[in-house]
């Protein structure tokens, strides 16, 4: 099906290109060789790329730069900060997560009259979470793939609907 529709993407758009430069080459009558046309082609081609890798390095700058708190499951709120690391084993679109810590510690949450319910999730799992919401919240087509594993991965951190805690 994915096929199909980038044949016909590629089809509209070779037309629309095709219109374009007829139009423009009888109404002024421009002669151009074609070594000219192959330059203007990838010139258009490395433009439409370049637009394309800024706008994905703001999608993440902006995820990046908002999510960097959260609870899993009925865990603990977690908080955490990114480095840039491009091949870290839980590197997503060039940053990893560190310094991953409850917001509060144990003492604060715990006073003398309320306890705190929660768990402690390991920071392996942690670092897994942030990078598959990061990953479904950048790349929409992949996010409908993983969102059953992050769903599942929240189902279990959620002891109220099972026993399966670490």
């Amino acid at each position: 099906m994915n096929n199909l529709k980038d044949i016909i993407i590629g089809v509209i758009g070779g037309l629309i290109t095709f219109c374009i430069t007829s139009f423009l080459t009888e109404k002024w009558d421009i002669q151009l060789p074609l070594w000219i046309w192959l330059i203007v082609l990838v010139g258009v081609l490395v433009l439409g790329y370049a637009i394309y890798r800024l706008i994905l390095w703001f999608q993440v700058r902006k995820i990046i730069s908002e999510f960097t708190e959260s609870a899993f499951g009925d865990s603990f709120v977690y908080t955490w900060k990114y480095k840039k690391s491009s091949n870290g084993r839980y590197s997503v679109y060039g940053y990893e997560p560190i310094e991953i810590r409850t917001k509060k510690s144990l003492s604060e949450m715990n006073n003398e009259r309320v306890h705190t319910c929660g768990h402690e999730v390991p920071e392996d799992t942690i670092k897994l979470f942030i990078q598959l919401i990061i990953i479904i919240n950048v790349n929409k087509k992949m996010g409908k793939k993983l969102l059953p594993l992050l769903e599942y991965l929240q189902w279990t951190e959620n002891s109220q609907l099972h026993n399966l805690l670490h």
